[in-house]
């Protein structure tokens, strides 16, 4: 048995401490909107505040320091050894401390670079609305658009992606042959329509010689089954606007989705026959945050994607 005398004289090594485990940013980033909501900060306001603290932390250098408690998260800054942190009087921290079991501590650059309001889980719907042109003195809307549909993440050009909405929302809401063509819609073009509209003349009236009809000049022919405006539109059984090839789709592909944008969040999946592209909507803060730090003008609206769809 040890004695007292021998413990004084002979004291045993203090044991290492454990090393603290050091987590990447994007998995930083998960568990800090996770401790939002966590925290019941609902608002977009509270969101941004909330977010803001975080970056400024790592902003003067500091850490983020995650901590588990069951499924709950919370997080606090912390120090590298020697750093100050604020206080009455300011303490110096070496390691993290706070309340439950430590996950990890992340300590780089701002985890939510440029609209904290843009960052959000996945599942929480983007609230912004598309606006053609901006009020005088807003802001600039941004080059590019992000956006989640579904369980699929999707990327273009904001003017790219609002020409294609403004293209399904003229189609599927025109509702005579006037109405379309005002909206610019291909229901004139004579060597795709011509067989059609002589079907439509024959199912309108059943007295009608077919071969009579067609006997006329192909001019005579068209001007004699070409709708008039006041004809109802239907854009599912038009030839040009039955399939789905017609149809704008979302995607992903541009110029910034380059070799470093593929490795990381690649590879981009594309559906068949339709031509959309798209990748799982688990990346949209990572991308948002990556594109951002690589210097796109970029801001997440969910409501101009779900547009590409108006018939779901």
């Amino acid at each position: 048995m040890t004695s007292v005398l021998e413990l004084l004289t002979h004291p045993r090594p203090a044991e290492p401490a454990r090393p603290v485990p050091v987590i990447e940013a994007d998995r930083a980033r998960e568990l800090a909107l996770d401790a939002w909501r966590e925290a019941g900060l609902t608002s977009t306001s509270g969101r941004v505040h909330f977010l803001g603290t975080v970056d400024g932390w790592l902003a003067r250098g500091w850490g983020v320091a995650f901590y588990g408690t069951g499924a709950a998260v919370t997080l606090y800054s912390c120090g590298e050894p020697g750093s100050w942190l604020p206080g009455a009087p300011p303490r110096r921290l070496t390691r993290p401390r706070g309340s439950g079991r430590l996950l990890g501590v992340y300590a780089g650059e701002p985890l939510f670079p440029g609209d904290k309001s843009d960052y959000r889980p996945p599942d929480v719907p983007g609230t912004t609305l598309v606006q053609a042109a901006p009020a005088q003195g807003a802001p600039a809307q941004a080059e590019l658009a992000l956006g989640v549909f579904g369980p699929d993440l999707y990327l273009m050009d904001y003017a790219e992606a609002e020409a294609g909405v403004a293209r399904l929302d003229a189609a599927f809401s025109a509702r005579t042959y006037g109405e379309a063509r005002s909206f610019g819609l291909e229901v004139d073009d004579r060597r795709r329509c011509l067989d059609y509209y002589v079907e439509l003349v024959c199912r309108a009236h059943e007295d009608v010689d077919v071969d009579h009809l067609r006997a006329r000049s192909t001019s005579d022919l068209w001007q004699a089954v070409r709708p008039a405006d006041d004809q109802p539109f239907d854009v599912e059984e038009h030839p040009c606007f039955g399939d789905s090839g017609w149809r704008p789709v979302p995607t992903v592909r541009g110029p910034w989705a380059d070799t470093a944008f593929r490795e990381r969040f690649g590879p981009i999946e594309r559906e068949w026959p339709s031509g959309r592209e798209h990748l799982p909507a688990r990346h949209v803060n990572a991308v948002l945050a990556h594109l951002r730090g690589h210097g796109w003008s970029v801001s997440r609206d969910d409501s101009l994607y779900a547009a590409f769809w108006p018939d779901a």
